[in-house]
C-alpha cells in the first residue's frame, strides 16, 4: 500500500513540476505569467505575483475567472484567493455547486450560515 501511494506521489510530482503541463491542463492564460517557484523561493505574495497551490486546480475545481460569488466571498472576509488552503476552497466550490443543484443562487449570507472561515 505504501509503495502504491509513493508511486502516485511521484506521478503527481512529475506532472505538476512541469509548468507548461499545469498551464495547458488548467487553461491558465499566459497573461498571468505563471511560474513555478525555485526550491529556495519563499511563498510570499507581492503586488507583482500571487501564490497558488496546484492542488487547487487539480483536485478542488478552481478555474479562472472566479465566479462573482467567489469574489464577493473573498471580499466579505477580506482575504486574497492565495490565502485559502485548497481544501477550504473545495468547500466553497462544493457549496456553489450544491446551490446550483437545488436551483438556488449562492450568496455570502447563506454560505456563512453553513461555514466559518
Amino acid at each position: 500500500m505504501l509503495t502504491m501511494m509513493y508511486l502516485l506521489f511521484l506521478l503527481f510530482w512529475t506532472l505538476y513540476s512541469n509548468i507548461q503541463y499545469i498551464v495547458d491542463t488548467h487553461q491558465i492564460l499566459e497573461r498571468f505569467s505563471p511560474t513555478l517557484p525555485g526550491p529556495n523561493d519563499p511563498a510570499v505574495c507581492t503586488p507583482e505575483r500571487i501564490i497558488l497551490y496546484t492542488l487547487a486546480f487539480s483536485f478542488c475545481g478552481v478555474r479562472y475567472p472566479l465566479s462573482l460569488f467567489k469574489v464577493e466571498l473573498l471580499q466579505h472576509f477580506g482575504i486574497h484567493f492565495s490565502q485559502l488552503h485548497p481544501l477550504t476552497f473545495m468547500r466553497v466550490v462544493h457549496f456553489e455547486h450544491s446551490c446550483a443543484t437545488v436551483s438556488g443562487e449562492p450568496s455570502v449570507p447563506l454560505f456563512c450560515m453553513f461555514y466559518k472561515l
